[in-house]
């Protein structure tokens, strides 16, 4: 397909092509974190005690599962979010496409470094900045679809400013995981947990009625 080539009609279902392959390479990513999950070896009659501690030490895995998950799932959604408004295809829209699976297909490995050394700064760093260029490919992704203007114009509006917010909180929680790996150490990790507090926060001031103090 010839670099800025622009199909006005959808009779081929390129489009529809592609939401099934996005979606498909979404659910296996995310499949694929719990391969991590992995049953302790305690021999045949392990105490109830020594269960739990076995448990308790795994338990970096189950939080680099459920955050990796969490992400990925969003990730999901914004790519859900913009395609959902698409009513033209453009060589753009399939290339920063298959940009965004490369990196969500390979999100298990980050995670599972995460899961297994997150106590090491360079597994945090490697995490945040592995999606850093997942949310980076996101940002290109909705430059693209306006820039090419292949959503209606109306449509722009239902898009809003919420998206980008989201967008822009995740890509500084993201680059602000490099550094902390490094000066926070063990506690590293616990900086993901601002991926869902300030959106929280943000929902709840942007809800509250204008007459509130």
């Amino acid at each position: 397909m010839v670099e800025g080539e622009e199909t006005a009609g959808l009779q081929d279902n390129s489009l529809g092509r592609l939401l099934t392959l996005a979606d498909g390479v979404f659910a296996i990513a995310m499949t694929l974190l719990a391969l991590d999950l992995k049953v302790p070896a305690l021999g045949h009659h392990p105490s109830d005690s020594t269960m739990r501690h076995a448990l308790a030490d795994n338990s970096a895995s189950y939080w680099s599962f459920l955050v990796s998950f969490y992400v990925i799932a969003s990730y999901w959604q914004r790519h859900r979010r913009v395609m959902r408004l698409v009513d033209k295809t453009h060589p753009r829209l399939f290339r920063d496409t298959i940009l965004v699976l490369i990196v969500v297909a390979a999100m298990p490995f980050p995670a599972s470094l995460l899961g297994n050394y997150g106590g090491t700064p360079f597994a945090l760093a490697l995490y945040g900045a592995f999606n850093v260029v997942a949310v980076l490919l996101l940002l290109l992704l909705d430059h693209d679809v306006r820039h090419y203007r292949l959503m209606p114009k109306d449509a722009e509006s239902v898009y809003g400013s919420m998206h980008k917010a989201e967008t822009w909180r995740s890509l500084a929680v993201f680059l602000l995981c490099i550094p902390a790996g490094y000066l926070l150490k063990q506690d590293g990790p616990w900086v993901l947990l601002l991926l869902a507090v300030p959106l929280r926060f943000g929902r709840h001031v942007r809800d509250r009625p204008a007459g509130d103090a």
